[in-house]
């Protein structure tokens, strides 16, 4: 049996994958503390569906941080690990905690749009570098992203 080696991505095209790869990590950890923002308060006639659907999504993105640094961590990129690196490394917004019901649908039907494009746009490079298996958890996620999105279209009239 063949001994199998750990994936290393080197020279430039590592740095700019590390790069791509911490942005959107730090996405995931600010869309996880946004789904508990908005768990936690929101309000008005449809709280016990979205209240619900919020705690399936922020369970599904624990998830899914607790993979991607793990598979981070074999192809030997070092994820960002602080509240200020998530904060200067993502591109999406944090939640500031006023939103009404129908703008935290909209704000988190627009960020899942964001993540899974970059997501996406990520396939290619890990699969040019041999990081097969992150590659596929990636395109996992942002397939179940794209779902989640439509499923917020959808319940606010605009699919």
């Amino acid at each position: 049996m063949a001994k199998r080696q750990a994936i290393e991505i080197k020279g430039q095209s590592a740095r700019t994958l590390e790069k791509d790869l911490n942005r959107e990590f730090a996405n995931l950890h600010v869309l996880y503390v946004k789904l508990h923002n908005y768990h936690w308060f929101v309000k008005g006639t449809h709280f016990f569906s979205l209240h619900e659907k919020f705690e399936e999504m922020y369970n599904k993105t624990k998830d899914y941080i607790d993979d991607y640094a793990e598979q981070m961590l074999a192809i030997q990129v070092q994820p960002v690990a602080t509240m200020k690196e998530f904060m200067a490394n993502a591109t999406i917004e944090e939640a500031s905690g006023t939103e009404d019901q129908q703008e935290m649908v909209d704000n988190l039907s627009a960020d899942l749009q964001a993540i899974s494009g970059q997501l996406l746009e990520m396939v290619e490079d890990l699969e040019n570098n041999k990081a097969l298996s992150l590659a596929d958890a990636v395109q996992d996620m942002a397939r179940d992203f794209q779902k989640d999105d439509w499923m917020l279209r959808a319940y606010s009239g605009r699919e």
